[in-house]
């Protein structure tokens, strides 16, 4: 936002903005949906924000460093949430067991605890394409190393579905400057883009969703009839 757009924006003096603090939810290897959204301004820290979104279900909450406090790890595991998390390399932990990794990229495969409860997790370290290397954490005991491995690339939908949002429904550019607006501005987005999926996974499963988004618009002023024939016959 421009640094003067409002007063409640502020991050300091410099610089103002908005962010949304997202749960996505993965449904297949080609459909994600969001399901739960808490919006706020952009001085507000993931870590603050992430046990709005986090519940004890029987879903397994994939998330990166920025979520990895050791404090809030150890509500989760108290309330019995799921999860598997990349970790800094300063985050302190107890050596329970070492294995030997199946995986040639895989450095570090061991049985952790830590410390401040009971739980065993599992820890795994590897190193990807670009030699960065990844520190992982999970709970999910019951998971090999390539199952945590690619759930954790699952993570990367995230960033997929907002570079999607910035470029076909525009979030990046508000209309209004105050709460109200703003937060309605993002609501309906990801209405839009679940509305969207829908109908794509009912009529069109194999095509893409940006294929729904440009009919409605080229038909946004003809009678709903009109839209229903164009999606009636074969999709170009």
């Amino acid at each position: 936002m421009p640094n003067n757009a409002s007063n409640w924006t502020a991050v300091s003096k410099d610089s103002s903005g908005v962010k949304i603090h997202l749960r996505l939810a993965l449904a297949s290897s080609d459909s994600v949906f969001p399901e739960k959204m808490i919006p706020s301004t952009a001085n507000i820290s993931d870590i603050d924000a992430v046990n709005y979104l986090i519940e004890p279900d029987n879903t397994l909450y994939v998330m990166d460093r920025g979520y990895a406090e050791k404090t809030k790890m150890g509500g989760w595991l108290q309330k019995q949430v799921k999860f598997l998390v990349r970790i800094k390399k300063t985050f302190r932990f107890e050596t329970l067991r070492s294995y030997q990794s199946d995986l040639s990229n895989v450095t570090r495969y061991e049985l952790i605890s830590i410390r401040t409860r009971p739980e065993k997790l599992k820890l795994i370290e590897f190193i990807d394409e670009e030699g960065t290397s990844y520190r992982l954490l999970t709970n999910r005991l019951d998971l090999s190393e390539q199952e945590i491995l690619d759930t954790y690339k699952s993570r990367w939908y995230i960033e997929l579905f907002f570079k999607w949002l910035k470029q076909h429904v525009k979030v990046d550019h508000l209309y209004s400057q105050s709460p109200t607006g703003i937060w309605n501005q993002l609501f309906i987005a990801l209405i839009t883009f679940g509305l969207l999926e829908i109908m794509r996974l009912l009529r069109e499963p194999n095509r893409e969703i940006w294929t729904f988004l440009r009919t409605i618009r080229q038909y946004l002023m003809d009678p709903w009839e009109e839209v229903q024939a164009e999606f009636n016959r074969k999709l170009g």
